[in-house]
C-alpha cells in the first residue's frame, strides 16, 4: 500500500513539475500614458464603448501569445499612477507599466524591457513663455511646477533639489495640463510625447506646450514587484525578446 501511495505521489509531483510556466500568476496594472497605454473612447462614456489600448498593450498581448497564456485586455487593471505604483511596490506578482527605469527606482522592482524611449521635460504654456538655462535658475525665480506624485517628473525634480514647496501635486496628467493652461502653475514636469498627445486629445494646438528643460531621457519598462518569482520575470523577458525579434523581421 505504501509503495502504491508513494508511486501516486511521485506521478502527481511530476505532473505539476512538468506543467508549463505561463504569465497567468501575474497581475498587470497600467495608467493613462498615451500612446503607450490609455483608454480609447470618450472619458465618461459607457464602459462598453471604451477599450484599453496603446503600444505597450499591444506588446503585452503578443508576449502572452508567445507564452501560450490566455489574455484579455479587460484583465488589466487601470488605476491612477500613485495607486498603481504603491500596489506594485507592496503586492507580489504585480506588474506596473509603462514605467521609467531610474537609479532611484532600480532596487525597488524587477525590470523587463526596454519597451520604448521616453524624454521627460519641463513644459511651459505658449501664452506664458518661460526661458530657463538650468533648474537652479527656475528655483531662483520660484517657478511652480505641476507634478504627479511618484511620477518620474516629480522624482527627478526632488532628486535634483527642487523645493517641495514649489511642486504642485496633480491627480493625473489631464489635471496637470489644466493647471498649466489656466495659469495655476508656471511649468509642468512630464513626458514630452505623452503631454503632447494629451494636449492634442483635448483640442489644443500642437505648439501649445513648449519644452524648456530636459529632466531625463530614459527607457520605459515593465516594473515587477520584488517578491515575484524570478522564473516569471525571466519568462517575461524571454517573451519580450522573442516578440521584439519577430517584429524586427517583419
Amino acid at each position: 500500500m505504501m509503495v502504491v501511495l508513494c508511486l501516486c505521489l511521485a506521478i502527481v509531483s511530476n505532473t505539476y513539475a512538468e506543467a508549463p510556466l505561463t504569465l497567468a500568476p501575474l497581475t498587470f496594472i497600467t495608467e493613462e500614458y498615451p500612446p503607450y497605454n490609455y483608454i480609447a473612447g470618450n472619458v465618461g462614456s459607457n464602459v462598453n464603448n471604451q477599450q484599453l489600448t496603446g503600444l505597450s498593450i499591444e506588446l503585452l498581448e503578443e508576449m502572452f501569445a508567445a507564452t501560450k497564456t490566455p489574455f484579455s485586455r479587460q484583465d488589466i487593471r487601470y488605476y491612477p499612477w500613485v495607486r498603481g505604483y504603491e500596489m506594485a511596490l507592496s503586492q507580489p506578482n504585480t506588474v506596473l507599466f509603462s514605467t521609467t527605469r531610474t537609479p532611484a527606482r532600480e532596487a525597488s522592482f524587477h525590470w523587463v524591457g526596454p519597451i520604448a524611449q521616453d524624454r521627460v521635460v519641463l513644459l511651459a504654456h505658449r501664452d506664458a513663455p518661460i526661458t530657463i538655462d538650468s533648474l537652479a535658475q527656475a528655483i531662483d525665480r520660484e517657478l511652480t511646477v505641476a507634478v504627479i506624485r511618484e511620477d518620474i517628473g516629480a522624482q527627478a525634480l526632488l532628486e535634483a533639489g527642487y523645493p517641495d514647496r514649489l511642486l504642485v501635486p496633480a491627480i493625473d496628467n489631464r489635471s496637470a495640463l489644466n493647471m498649466l493652461t489656466r495659469g495655476r502653475v508656471d511649468l509642468w514636469a512630464y513626458s514630452e510625447d505623452v503631454a503632447a498627445w494629451i494636449a492634442k486629445s483635448r483640442g489644443y494646438p500642437k505648439d501649445n506646450l513648449i519644452p524648456v528643460h530636459t529632466l531625463s531621457e530614459s527607457s520605459l519598462y515593465f516594473a515587477i514587484n520584488q517578491a515575484t518569482d524570478q522564473r516569471l520575470v525571466a519568462l517575461m523577458q524571454q517573451a519580450l525578446d522573442r516578440v521584439q525579434a519577430e517584429r524586427s523581421q517583419r
